[in-house]
């Protein structure tokens, strides 16, 4: 637990070493939440009549949910990269923590602070009803939505050998995992299955659910968290293999 601890305080001054982190870390949740909060709100009325942005708050929402955890695993994915450079990989083997319980704790620390960003979202964003939306149901949806931060991290560290690889699999990834969306901005019905190999899929069909009806749907949920697990375990392996 004592190495847990100063793990994550070195974790945090890593952050706040790198500006680009720093940005990520604490400027890029909270320019999200003034976006949706304000600038949304005020362009909304004035290209009502070209588009219909108003009765999009929740493709909207979604959009902004699946973004969160992606800041997260950009900066875990970065983070392991320089200590892969720096040979810390190779050096944890001699040392009292474990290799694959530093990899454990490095793939989760940052899920952490997703799932935070991702909790106060909804009741920040202002692109949510109220009255239909239930927190409570969101709860394990968040959740959902935080195990892609290691998955997509993982990802990005085990196929990318430099960091210019990185951004470009976060780039192709960040084109690649937004196209759920357009299944529920299309209404494409059962079309929208197409889509289903791509985890986050799941995610926000989950979370459609708790938007639309205010329930949770479990089906769909669980196997979100199935099929995430099962991808971040396979990656997981990959990784200490190649490294």
């Amino acid at each position: 637990m004592v190495y847990i601890l100063k793990l994550a305080v070195n974790d945090l001054k890593n952050v706040i070493r790198d500006r680009m982190f720093v940005f990520l870390f604490f400027a890029y949740p909270v320019m999200l939440i003034l976006v949706s909060r304000i600038i949304v709100h005020l362009i909304a009325p004035r290209i009502g009549n070209m588009f219909p942005l108003a009765a999009n708050f929740s493709v909207l929402f979604m959009f902004f949910t699946i973004a969160i955890p992606m800041i997260f695993s950009f900066i875990v994915a970065f983070l392991i990269l320089d200590e892969r450079d720096e040979h810390l990989l190779t050096v944890l083997r001699v040392m009292p923590i474990s290799r694959n319980s530093y990899l454990i704790y490095r793939m989760f620390f940052m899920s952490l602070f997703a799932f935070i960003v991702l909790l106060i979202f909804p009741l920040l964003s202002g692109l949510v009803d109220g009255t239909q939306f239930s927190y409570l149901a969101y709860i394990p949806v968040a959740i959902l939505f935080a195990l892609f931060t290691p998955f997509l991290a993982l990802l990005v560290a085990s196929f990318a050998t430099n960091k210019v690889q990185a951004f470009a699999i976060f780039k192709i990834g960040g084109t690649v995992f937004m196209l759920p969306i357009f299944a529920f901005f299309l209404n494409l019905g059962n079309l929208k299955y197409i889509f289903s190999p791509i985890p986050n899929f799941w995610s926000l069909m989950s979370l459609d659910s708790v938007i639309q009806n205010g329930t949770l749907d479990i089906v769909h949920l669980g196997i979100g968290f199935v099929f995430h697990i099962a991808l971040i375990a396979v990656l997981f392996y990959i990784f200490n293999k190649k490294n």
